[in-house]
């Protein structure tokens, strides 16, 4: 709010709408990351079981199908977010500042980060390394806090400034960690195999949310809110529908992995994975 008004040149009731509708895409934004949770939870016994005995080859490949399985998780909600963006935010925040979508679907792009800087911490707390996520959280904050100082004072950036503050700091944080990663674990995780599938699947996934919302918003004959939520809903469901079938035919992520999942079995089972 003080850079918005001191440096920018916003008058408090223009910087208090700009930060308000940026609360309310942060408030979607953290969306991804309590699915993640959960994740983080499971997989430290698991890698710290194998450290103890010894196992460094179990750890490494933990760590590994873990951070496929965040990916396979979180690409696909980031690249929802961004892509679809616009009508989430008109749907649930009807008359709401027009930067809310642009904000969205940058703040979309970062929560991808958070999820992977969250698994990566789990596995170096796991690892003994805990001191180490502490290095990448001091580091990933100054650079948050110095990229909001500078962008947020250029009236043409304004609040702009703020997600991509988010997006870059937690993109540090993530390759700090994945550094940390290499050195600490026996084998690194193989970048390909734990980002390949999952991002060819998302990218499937958003071109058919964005065609299927394009061609709803065009048919259907419902006018305000409701038009604009069978139209999201449409996409959704296609969007959820074309990522399951090519992340399973793809096999980006198998039964055995689902082990890692609290409820996982279940999962599989419905979705009948091998």
């Amino acid at each position: 709010m003080n850079r918005l008004q001191s440096a920018a040149g916003f008058n408090y009731q223009q910087a208090k709408v700009l930060y308000g509708v940026y609360g309310k895409a942060q408030t979607l934004f953290n969306l991804p990351a309590a699915f993640i949770t959960p994740l983080t939870i499971s997989i430290v016994p698991a890698i710290s079981r194998a450290i103890a005995q010894r196992d460094l080859k179990t750890a490494a490949a933990v760590s590994e199908d873990s951070m496929r399985i965040s990916s396979v998780i979180s690409i696909p909600m980031g690249v929802g977010l961004a892509v679809l963006s616009g009508p989430i935010m008109r749907l649930l925040y009807p008359g709401s500042h027009g930067a809310g979508p642009d904000l969205l679907a940058i703040m979309g792009a970062a929560s991808f980060f958070v999820c992977i800087v969250l698994l990566e911490n789990a596995i170096l707390q796991a690892s003994g390394k805990e001191k180490l996520t502490m290095v990448t959280l001091i580091t990933g904050g100054v650079v948050k806090i110095v990229i909001n100082w500078f962008l947020v004072a250029r009236p043409q950036v304004n609040i702009y400034g703020a997600p991509v503050g988010t997006l870059i700091s937690y993109l540090v944080m993530a390759v700090m960690n994945y550094v940390f990663m290499c050195r600490e674990l026996s084998d690194r995780p193989r970048l390909l195999r734990v980002f390949g599938g999952p991002l060819f699947s998302s990218a499937l996934m958003g071109l058919t949310a964005w065609a299927v919302y394009g061609i709803c918003a065009r048919l259907l004959p419902a006018r305000g809110s409701l038009g604009l939520l069978l139209s999201l809903g449409a996409a959704i469901v296609a969007a959820v529908v074309v990522y399951l079938v090519v992340i399973i035919v793809s096999r980006s992520i198998t039964k055995e992995d689902m082990h890692l999942i609290p409820g996982g079995e279940k999962i599989a089972k419905i979705l009948r994975m091998r």
